[in-house]
């Protein structure tokens, strides 16, 4: 690619909004390293909210994909893989979808879309909610596809799975390592599917390389944080910042959706 083409992307993502998605990410990094998930319900509808979701949601999977892979690899080690294939396999296959809404839907919808699914995902957390006994096959392909899905449209592939493991019996320990080797192996597969799709354009990568430090920063203080704070506490923080995110975002797509008509 020529200089000109990195130039021009450079000077499209260097404005003032950049510190706010620079500061947010922080925040994201941090949490994804003390829970093993949430980085995506922070960052992305902010993200989105200053630039469009084809470049926030791949944006943030090339960061990740970077950033996390010691963390990745640490939990490769430790997690169950006879539940996480199953989940793994059933996201892979339905990412296509989500990543063709990506390319296809209306940047106001996506917004909408994600702050929905976020707003979603914390009430069901939040609530503690348990099922006792193990989930069944079916139950496990329903959770990682539908993971796969939103992963693809709107980057924001935890909330199924997350639900799926805190919401059983899986003491944090394991829920965490679990979940981390899970998008371990899903995120693969969605840079892959980014790229088919064209989504991985300059773009994308000068924005990665300029959040990558923040971010890693927060990843590194959260990973070292995780046996410092009570998991009641954190879980109450978390939740009350993504919340926070995404009822600020749904607002401002709203109104934006209704200034256009």
């Amino acid at each position: 690619m020529s200089g000109p083409m990195w130039e021009a992307a450079f000077n499209e993502v260097w404005r003032p909004e950049l510190a706010i998605v620079g500061l947010t990410a922080l925040a994201a990094g941090f949490v994804r390293g003390m829970a093993g998930f949430g980085a995506a319900l922070i960052l992305t509808p902010v993200f989105s909210a200053f630039y469009s979701p084809a470049l926030a949601v791949p944006t943030l999977g090339v960061a990740d994909l970077l950033i996390g892979l010691p963390m990745t690899i640490r939990a490769w080690q430790r997690c169950r893989w006879r539940e996480v294939l199953p989940l793994a396999a059933a996201a892979v296959v339905m990412l296509p979808l989500g990543t063709w809404v990506l390319a296809t839907a209306s940047p106001v919808i996506l917004r909408i879309a994600m702050s929905l699914c976020v707003l979603l995902a914390v009430g069901v957390l939040a609530t503690g909610w348990r099922y006792a006994g193990q989930p069944g096959l079916p139950a496990t392909l329903l959770a990682g596809g539908a993971s796969g899905v939103m992963a693809g449209a709107v980057g924001i592939g935890g909330p199924p799975v997350v639900v799926f493991w805190l919401a059983g019996q899986a003491n944090a320990a394991l829920a965490r390592a679990n979940t981390i080797a899970f998008f371990g192996v899903t995120s693969i597969g969605t840079q892959s599917m980014y790229w088919l799709n064209g989504l991985l354009t300059p773009t994308v990568f000068v924005m990665a390389a300029l959040l990558v430090p923040v971010y890693g920063a927060g990843l590194y203080t959260g990973a070292r944080a995780f046996s410092m704070v009570s998991e009641t506490t954190f879980r109450r923080i978390a939740f009350t910042l993504v919340a926070a995110v995404a009822v600020s975002t749904l607002v401002a797509a709203v109104a934006s959706l209704i200034s256009a008509h």
